[in-house]
C-alpha cells in the first residue's frame, strides 16, 4: 500500500503548486496591467506636455511672421519710397551700428529692400495679402534670404514649397504634412537635436498569453521605455521652450524698433515736403532726420536677416544676442 500512498502524496502536491502557481500567474498579470497602466500614463503625460508646447511655440513664430509681413507691406514700404526721393545721397553712414557690422546704408541697401518687398508682391504676398499658416512659419523662422530664396524660384511662399518645406522641425511645429521635393514630411514627425517621435509615441503591445511572468516582465519593459520617452519629452519642450523664448524677445523688438522706424518716416515725409529732396541743401537738423530714418531701416533690416532657426531646424544660438543688441540700439 506504500506506492499508492506516496502516488497520492505527489498528486496532491502537484496539486496544490497548480493552485499556488495559478494564484501567482495571477498575481503577476495583475501588477502587469498597473505597470502598464503607469507606463501608459508617463506617455500620455509626455504626450500633452510635447503637444503644448508645440502650439504654443507656433503661435509666437507664426505671430512673427505676420508682423515682419506687416511690416513690409506698411513701414519698409514708405521708407523706400520716401528715402529713394531724396538726390544727391550717396551713402549714409551710422557709426553706432557698425557693432553689427551693417556697414553703410547705401543705394545698393536700399535697392535690396526693394528687390525684397518686389518678391514678396510676386508671390502674392504683396498689400492686402495675408499668410496661410505655414508661411507665417517659415516667415518667422527664417531670414529675408533664406525665405526670398524660396519665392525666387518662382513659387509662391504662401505654398511654403521649396527649400522652407524641407525642414522637418518647422513642419512638425506647424501641425501639418508638407509637401517636400516630391516627398513628404509626415504629421507629427520631429527632429530635433537627433531626437525622433512618432506621432503616437506608442510602445505598448497587449498582455497576452497564460504566462503571468512573461506578462509582467513585458510591463516592466514598457515602464522603461516610457521613462526614457518622458525624459526625451522633456527634452523636446526644453527645446521648443527655448525658440519659443527667442522668438518672443525676436517679435517684441521687432515691434519696437518698426514702431521707431514709423515715426522716423514720418518725419522724413515732412522735411522733405518742407525742402524738397536735395540731401545736399538740407541742414544739420535735416540731415539728422535722414540719419534717424536711416538708423531705424537697418535695425529693421538686420531683424529681418537675423533667424530664428537655421535650415536643419536648429536654434540659431546667436539670435538671442544679436536680437538683444539690436533692443539696445534701438532704446
Amino acid at each position: 500500500m506504500a506506492v499508492p500512498i506516496i502516488l497520492g502524496a505527489i498528486a496532491g502536491a502537484t496539486a496544490l503548486y497548480g493552485v499556488v502557481k495559478g494564484a501567482s500567474g495571477a498575481i503577476d498579470h495583475s501588477n502587469a496591467k498597473d505597470i502598464n497602466t503607469t507606463a501608459q500614463s508617463l506617455v500620455d503625460g509626455a504626450n500633452r506636455s510635447v503637444e503644448e508646447q508645440r502650439k504654443a511655440t507656433n503661435t509666437v513664430l507664426e505671430d512673427y511672421g505676420t508682423r515682419k509681413l506687416r511690416a513690409f507691406n506698411g513701414v519698409i514700404a514708405d521708407f523706400v519710397d520716401t528715402f529713394g526721393k531724396l538726390k544727391n545721397v550717396k551713402a549714409v553712414h551710422t557709426p553706432e551700428l557698425d557693432k553689427l557690422n551693417l556697414g553703410d546704408f547705401s543705394k545698393i541697401t536700399l535697392q535690396a529692400l526693394r528687390d525684397d518687398y518686389a518678391l514678396l508682391k510676386s508671390s502674392g504676398l504683396g498689400l492686402g495679402s495675408g499668410l496661410g499658416g505655414g508661411a507665417a512659419l517659415a516667415f518667422g523662422a527664417y531670414n529675408g534670404t533664406m525665405l526670398l530664396a524660396t519665392a525666387s524660384t518662382g513659387t509662391a511662399i504662401s505654398t511654403l514649397s521649396g527649400a522652407a518645406a524641407t525642414n522637418a522641425t518647422l513642419a512638425w511645429i506647424g501641425g501639418g504634412s508638407l509637401a517636400a521635393g516630391g516627398g513628404g514630411i509626415a504629421l507629427g514627425t520631429m527632429v530635433l537635436g537627433g531626437i525622433v517621435a512618432g506621432p503616437a509615441l506608442a510602445i505598448f503591445g497587449h498582455i497576452v498569453g497564460n504566462k503571468g511572468e512573461e506578462a509582467l516582465n513585458n510591463a516592466y519593459s514598457n515602464l522603461e521605455q516610457a521613462r526614457t520617452i518622458k525624459k526625451e519629452a522633456e527634452l523636446m519642450c526644453s527645446k521648443l521652450e527655448a525658440i519659443q523664448r527667442v522668438s518672443s524677445l525676436a517679435n517684441t523688438t521687432f515691434s519696437k524698433v518698426s514702431s521707431k522706424l514709423r515715426r522716423a518716416v514720418s518725419d522724413l515725409t515732412s522735411t522733405v515736403e518742407a525742402s524738397g529732396v536735395n540731401y545736399a541743401r538740407y541742414s544739420d537738423e535735416e540731415r539728422e532726420v535722414v540719419f534717424r530714418s536711416v538708423k531705424f531701416a537697418q535695425l529693421v533690416k538686420a531683424m529681418i536677416d537675423t533667424p530664428i532657426l537655421d535650415e536643419n531646424g536648429a536654434l540659431v544660438l546667436s539670435t538671442e544676442k544679436r536680437t538683444e543688441e539690436i533692443a539696445a540700439l534701438a532704446a
